[in-house]
């Protein structure tokens, strides 16, 4: 196999794989993983394997190939900051953890917001998350962290059809004024959302209608014109910006 230059992270492309200090897997480790029958159900194989004291693999799923960087005996991946947490009974502290990082390969990175390479990407990262002593996974473009058993409920309902996991793949802010904005949804759709507040709304059914509104905008994907939609909460009119980085979400009466 010709010689590969290890791969150059692109920020905000991958998923964080923590673990334990002293427990990242290394390359070997991944190998034996990928190789045994009984773990099958990965669906995926390597591709490429340079020197274990590199500390990464290429791999290949539907088609697809994704880098695993970060791998022992190698330093672990660089971890970003942390806009919210889900699932956790208790705040990991990140400083005590070293990360193993999963994202899209060269030729595809231009491509890593699309549906697909996302799907395939977060479906590998379950089952690499199921099989290795996970504790904790960081969705980079959204800076959110997970609990393991948590991301792997959503995102295997959602490659089943279900919702779009909105709190995980996305961040949701809540502002003063009772509005709550999207951090990393731009990566799925080109766009951030904003979505108006009601003064006769509690936070947890706005909170909803955002979650809602941002499974629309997955499912919908981008579009230029204004629309008016019916929702749980009434009318709604969704008014893309002309700068093509926002969509505002304003109540109708």
């Amino acid at each position: 196999m010709p010689d590969q230059e290890a791969p150059s992270a692109v920020p905000g492309n991958g998923i964080s794989l923590y673990f334990r200090r002293g427990s990242r897997p290394s390359t070997e480790a991944i190998s034996a993983l990928m190789e045994a029958t009984a773990n099958a159900d990965i669906m995926a194989r390597i591709t490429h394997r340079p020197p274990p004291q590199e500390g990464w693999l290429e791999l290949l799923a539907s088609g697809l190939t994704f880098d695993l960087t970060g791998l022992a005996p190698a330093e672990s991946a660089i971890s970003g900051d942390i806009l919210q947490y889900h699932g956790f009974d208790e705040t990991p502290r990140c400083e005590e953890l070293e990360a193993v990082e999963l994202s899209p390969g060269g030729h595809i990175a231009g491509g890593s917001g699309l549906l697909p390479v996302n799907r395939t990407m977060v479906g590998l990262a379950t089952s690499l998350s199921l099989k290795l002593p996970v504790a904790a996974i960081g969705w980079r473009s959204a800076q959110t962290l997970m609990e393991p058993r948590y991301f792997a409920q959503i995102i295997v309902n959602w490659l089943a059809g279900g919702a779009f996991p909105a709190l995980g793949l996305t961040a949701l802010l809540r502002s003063e004024d009772g509005s709550i904005s999207t951090k990393g949804l731009s990566r799925f759709v080109g766009r951030e959302m904003q979505l108006e507040g009601a003064v006769e709304e509690t936070p947890s059914d706005t909170l909803k209608l955002a979650i809602r509104m941002v499974d629309y905008l997955v499912r919908q994907g981008v579009f230029a014109e204004s629309r008016v939609i019916d929702s749980p909460r009434g009318k709604l009119l969704l008014e893309p910006s002309q700068g093509g980085k926002q969509v505002w979400v304003w109540r109708q009466p």
